[in-house]
């Protein structure tokens, strides 16, 4: 059995905060006027994991001991539930990495832009952007270090179009 916790909106408009319910049975109608019920989180209860040991929830930063706490007491207001959080492993972390690469090149692929195509834009950018800085018309207080900065780039452009085509 799975339980989430989500804050709660009916159609009439009734708000409850951080509701427990069986996932497979959706949400429960509305105490109120017995309405359905959709999830919202006006709460911001949402808890978002920041680093080591830190979480958001409620737009402010916790320890994870506080967040224990947390779950003990939402867990102390509905017998018989509890909270599981989910933490993504690094390999889950990496899966949803490598689908997003993929979901851009085919989308890419889709619009018939390839990373050649794309090398050449950035290229083409940068070749004005040197363009400008040689005749002065770029604000800069060290034209010679963006120039190099600009060579440096156009050059890594260029490797990365190279590898990629």
């Amino acid at each position: 059995m799975s339980f989430v916790s989500h804050d709660l909106k009916c159609a009439n408009g009734h708000l409850v905060a951080t509701e427990i319910y069986r996932r497979k049975d959706g949400p429960p109608p509305c105490e109120v006027c017995g309405a359905a019920q959709s999830v919202t989180w006006f709460s911001g209860a949402s808890p978002t994991f920041t680093g080591f040991g830190y979480v958001m929830v409620d737009g402010k930063e916790m320890t994870t001991s506080d967040l224990d706490a947390r779950v003990k007491e939402l867990e102390a207001k509905n017998p018989g539930k509890y909270v599981k959080v989910h933490t993504p492993s690094n390999s889950e972390i990496d899966a949803r990495i490598d689908a997003r690469k993929q979901r851009i090149a085919d989308h890419r692929a889709k619009l018939g832009v390839d990373a050649q195509m794309m090398g050449e834009k950035q290229t083409e950018d940068l070749r004005k952007k040197r363009e400008g800085l040689d005749r002065g018309r770029v604000k800069t207080t060290d034209v010679h270090r963006d120039i190099s900065k600009v060579e440096a780039q156009t050059k890594r452009v260029s490797d990365y179009t190279a590898k990629n085509t």
